[in-house]
C-alpha cells in the first residue's frame, strides 16, 4: 500500500470515528443524557489509566488527601507534555474539566477524545467569553476545572511565567485554587514526539488556596496578582527548582 493510500485510509477512519462520536453526543444531548454518559465514560476509563500509569511510569501520587472533596475548584499546574492533563486527572478522585486550546478540537480523533473526557475549548488571546461562561458554570455547580497558567507547553522542560487568568477566575467565583506540580512528563513525551517512554512521573499536590473571602473582587488586579504569585511559588516548590 502506498503512503498516499495509507494516509487516505487513516484519515477516513478518523473521520468515521469523529462522525460516530459526534452523532452519539448529539443523540445523548437531545435525550438530556450527555452529562451522565460523559461521567460514565470518564470514570470507566479513569481507573485503568491510573493503574497503567502506576505500572508503566511508576506514577507517584503525593498528598492526594489535600484535594478538597467538594466545592468549585480550579486545578492549576505546570505544563510540559500533551499527557499532563491525563496524568493529573488520573491522580485525583475528582473529575477535572480541562480548558484546552481550540486547536485540539480541530484535530481528527483528538477532538472526540477531548470531548468525551469533558474538556472544553478556549481560544487563546481572544478573550473567549464562551469558554469563560462554561468555566463559571462548572465552578458555580461545584465542579472542578483544570488550567495551565503558563498558557502553553514548555519547549525545554522549565517552568514559564504564569498568567493571571486562573487567579482572576477563582476570585470571580470564590473557587478554590488547587496547585499541582508534575515532574517526569517532559521526558515521557517531549514536544514533537509521539511514543511515550516508561519514565517515572510524580504528581505532587500542594495546599489548597481558598478565595471565598474575596469573592467578586476580581477587578482588584493587585489582589489577583497576589494569588497568581502564591500558586506560582507553590508549584515551583512542588516540582523543584531544577526539575524537568
Amino acid at each position: 500500500m502506498s503512503k498516499f493510500h495509507a494516509l487516505s485510509l487513516g484519515l477516513l477512519k478518523a473521520s468515521m470515528f469523529d462522525s460516530v462520536v459526534s452523532t452519539g453526543r448529539t443523540l445523548l444531548e437531545n435525550a438530556n443524557l450527555l452529562g451522565q454518559a460523559e461521567d460514565i465514560f470518564y470514570y470507566f476509563t479513569h481507573f485503568p489509566i491510573r493503574n497503567w500509569f502506576k505500572l508503566y511510569n511508576k506514577m507517584d501520587i503525593r498528598h492526594e488527601e489535600n484535594i478538597p472533596r467538594k466545592g468549585g475548584m480550579i486545578v492549576v499546574a505546570n505544563h510540559r507534555s500533551h499527557l499532563d492533563p491525563i496524568f493529573i486527572s488520573s491522580a485525583t478522585f475528582r473529575k477535572i474539566h480541562w480548558m484546552s486550546k481550540m486547536e485540539n478540537f480541530e484535530q481528527p480523533i483528538m477532538k472526540s477524545v477531548f470531548s468525551m473526557w469533558s474538556a472544553f475549548p478556549v481560544e487563546r488571546g481572544k478573550g473567549d467569553t464562551r469558554a469563560l461562561r462554561t468555566a463559571i458554570d462548572h465552578l458555580k455547580n461545584d465542579r472542578c476545572i483544570g488550567v495551565f497558567p503558563e498558557g502553553t507547553r514548555s519547549i525545554d522542560g522549565t517552568m514559564g511565567h504564569f498568567h493571571n487568568g486562573a487567579a482572576k477566575l477563582a476570585v470571580m467565583t470564590g473557587a478554590t485554587l488547587m496547585p499541582c506540580g508534575v515532574t517526569g512528563t517532559y521526558q515521557v513525551l517531549k514536544k514533537g514526539k509521539t511514543v511515550p517512554k516508561p519514565v517515572k512521573v510524580i504528581v505532587n499536590w500542594g495546599t489548597p488556596v481558598p478565595t471565598h473571602e474575596v469573592k467578586g473582587q476580581h477587578e482588584n488586579w493587585d489582589l489577583v496578582k497576589s494569588y497568581t504569585t502564591r500558586i506560582e511559588k507553590q508549584i515551583h516548590d512542588l516540582v523543584g527548582e531544577n526539575a524537568k
